[in-house]
């Protein structure tokens, strides 16, 4: 049966002449409503798959829309789900579930990309011991395991042995064989290799071995890091050769290689061994509702299609009997498809083989959602001239972003393949930069480019401005904490004239060419069981220190605290507005201007070059905190939002989706106002161009 489901894009760079700016364009399409499918069976449970109905998957699978379903190779126990002569049947399964569950998806148009685990692998573990990563020790390196408890103990969540598949290890060699013998017996949509995140290093005597003739330091954590990914990249690039040569428009996704924080894997570019990007998150105990939008517009900007991945679970994945909400399912999707993603949500099959209806009810009722609005998010690109460096500091960073989100400033990932189409960059704390990077930075700023910056973020190894800040690094404060005064009153907007805190001291620069906007003010001393005044910090002293607390020249902003940070992990709205007003000091022409929006609410703005159209979507649903969950629950009507839109092209029309009703606009040169009377949980404003 032909395929018929509504697509996703693939990507390509391809660079504009007339906005002398690097775009993305289509190439290949991918499905858009996706469902990730566990099933990973002790061989305790007997009769495994005894109740798969052919009709009754694909009735659950069509009530949930589903477009698309990762179906199970081979899962953490080890076992496999179809006749195999290289690994081993689960021995309570007595039929080919794998076959009979990609045939009843793709009688009906569904794609049935295959699941096959990788790190955890119980029966290979128990079977070949020599397989199992191990410590510099020569112990068995073992997630969340104690491997010396009694066997009648309770095992904790998530606790498997952890395997080397370096493309040296005999693992790997398996892995192949299996993989091989999967391609050549059936009709292979992709492949979904899971756990690739488990551990720093291997000292396995395979990655020994390999180790000693690259010449890596085996007691130099970071050598042998490096040394153990670009192993399992160059195993990745086999099993990507491997299917390619039987089913060359196969997709294959290695999971974990895309996560920012996992830097041991993202620093060597595993992901480039990708077809796309499944970003993957449970929002709800695990990245948190804000982890999405850095996610998507790093990959997106890498030129891939990308999908957002969650669960029908409440809590975490693989918990039978967990039920997210419905409606918190619907927002999720709305997101994924506001930051351009596909969607994909979690489940895990009953060992019976039967498919649990009120799943995909729940599934459903967000798809049919999705349905409406999916047109116009794949195959956008995120567009901005506001740019965040990335450093991998997940505080500096997320407490950028989490401040950018919350005031609606939307920004893209900046690099220096998309300076050009950039007006303000900002950097956070944690040092990065490159030689060729600052140098490339500074010639940027000399020409009109503006940045702002947090503590050290400009400095090198040596405590030297890589970037001309109008300053000069003098020392660290000998204080643990300090107090900010303003002296410039537009920086000022709207904040305390009284001295505010910092729970941590910034650095103490001494100002060259810089104008200073704000001083620090000190402590009278540290609080320390000699010195010590009230419950907490020590008052501020009645005159400021010689120290700016804010340095600013004509295109730059330097803050001496490390506000990204502060704001991570304390929250302050007063350091938030202090940023807002230096952004507001420097960025002259937003691309993407939205009003009455409350912080809790999000924007995103994206391109479809292909459709010639902009659309802003906007979402509203507060994360609340319920025990140790994060749930989505009030879907409230937000009234009077006023978008504005700063694009070089024309507008000729503007839509509101999904109701797909027209709107006036004002059109002002290359400024267009829209007035969003009311929505509830998400809407998208569409600016159509000739």
């Amino acid at each position: 049966m032909k395929k018929t489901f509504l697509l996703a894009f693939a990507l390509v760079f391809q660079y504009s002449i007339v906005t002398g700016q690097w775009q993305l364009g289509i190439e290949e399409p991918m499905p858009s409503r996706q469902v990730h499918l566990d099933f990973h069976t002790s061989e305790f449970i007997p009769n495994i798959g005894e109740k798969f109905d052919k009709s009754q998957w694909q009735k659950a699978l069509q009530l949930g829309k589903v477009n698309s379903i990762n179906v199970f190779g081979k899962g953490h126990h080890g076992w496999s789900y179809y006749s195999t002569k290289v690994g081993n049947m689960h021995p309570e399964l007595d039929r080919d579930l794998l076959g009979e569950q990609i045939a009843a998806c793709h009688e009906i148009g569904i794609n049935a990309p295959i699941y096959f685990t990788v790190g955890w692998s119980a029966n290979d573990a128990e079977q070949h011991p020599e397989w199992v990563i191990r410590n510099r020790d020569g112990s068995f390196f073992a997630f969340n395991t104690d491997l010396n408890a009694p066997p009648d103990a309770l095992r904790p969540h998530y606790s498997w042995k952890n395997l080397c598949s370096a493309v040296t290890s005999p693992y790997h060699r398996h892995i192949m064989e299996q993989v091989e013998e999967i391609c050549k017996n059936y009709d292979v949509d992709g492949f979904w290799f899971d756990i690739y995140h488990i551990a720093n290093g291997c000292h396995c005597q395979f990655c020994t071995e390999r180790m000693k003739k690259e010449g890596v330091d085996l007691f130099d954590d970071d050598a042998v890091s490096k040394s153990m990914n670009l192993a399992f990249k160059d195993h990745m690039k086999a099993l990507r050769d491997l299917v390619a040569l039987y089913h060359p428009k196969a997709t294959v996704y290695f999971n974990a290689s895309t996560r920012l924080e996992d830097k041991h894997i993202f620093k060597q570019r595993l992901y480039d061994m990708n077809t796309h990007q499944d970003l993957e998150d449970l929002p709800t105990t695990w990245g948190g509702y804000d982890k999405l939008p850095l996610d998507a517009k790093y990959h997106l900007g890498q030129g891939v299609p990308i999908t957002g991945m969650s669960g029908k679970f409440h809590k975490a994945w693989g918990e039978f009997g967990g039920f997210k909400h419905s409606d918190a399912i619907k927002y999720e999707a709305a997101a994924m498809i506001s930051y351009g993603a596909s969607c994909n949500f979690g489940d895990q099959l009953h060992p019976s083989g039967e498919m649990d209806m009120e799943t995909y009810t729940n599934i459903g009722r967000a798809f049919d959602y999705v349905e409406k609005i999916e047109a116009y998010g794949p195959g956008g690109v995120p567009v901005s001239r506001l740019g965040l460096w990335l450093t991998l500091n997940e505080a500096a960073d997320h407490g950028i972003v989490r401040m950018l989100l919350e005031m609606h400033y939307d920004f893209i990932v900046a690099n220096l393949e998309n300076l050009d189409g950039l007006e303000l960059i900002v950097l956070p704390s944690s040092a990065s930069l490159s030689v060729e990077e600052a140098n490339k930075l500074n010639t940027w700023v000399k020409s009109g480019g503006k940045l702002i910056t947090f503590g050290g973020g400009g400095l090198d190894e040596e405590n030297d401005f890589v970037i001309d800040f109008g300053a000069a690094f003098e020392s660290q404060s000998p204080f643990d904490f300090d107090f900010t005064v303003i002296e410039n009153e537009r920086i000022g907007d709207n904040l305390v004239s009284t001295p505010f805190l910092n729970y941590t001291s910034g650095h103490r620069f001494k100002p060259t060419t810089g104008k200073v906007y704000a001083y620090i003010r000190e402590p009278y001393f540290n609080r320390t069981y000699t010195t010590y005044s009230s419950h907490r910090e020590t008052p501020y002293k009645l005159e400021n220190s010689a120290y700016p607390a804010v340095v600013k020249t004509k295109n730059t902003i330097l803050f001496a605290h490390e506000l990204d940070k502060l704001y991570y992990e304390h929250g302050v709205r007063l350091h938030r507005d202090f940023f807002k007003n230096a952004i507001d000091l420097l960025y002259e022409q937003p691309m993407l201007t939205v009003r009455n929006l409350p912080s809790s609410g999000r924007v995103s703005f994206l391109k479809q070059g292909q459709n010639n159209r902009y659309i802003a979507h906007l979402l509203y649903s507060p994360a609340l905190l319920r025990g140790t969950v994060q749930v989505i629950e009030d879907f409230v009507p937000i009234p009077n939002v006023k978008i504005e839109v700063n694009v070089p092209q024309k507008i000729s029309k503007v839509i509101q989706i999904p109701e797909m009703k027209e709107l006036p606009f004002e059109q002002n040169n290359n400024k267009v106002m829209v007035d969003v009377a009311t929505f509830s949980m998400h809407t998208g404003v569409v600016f159509e161009y000739n």
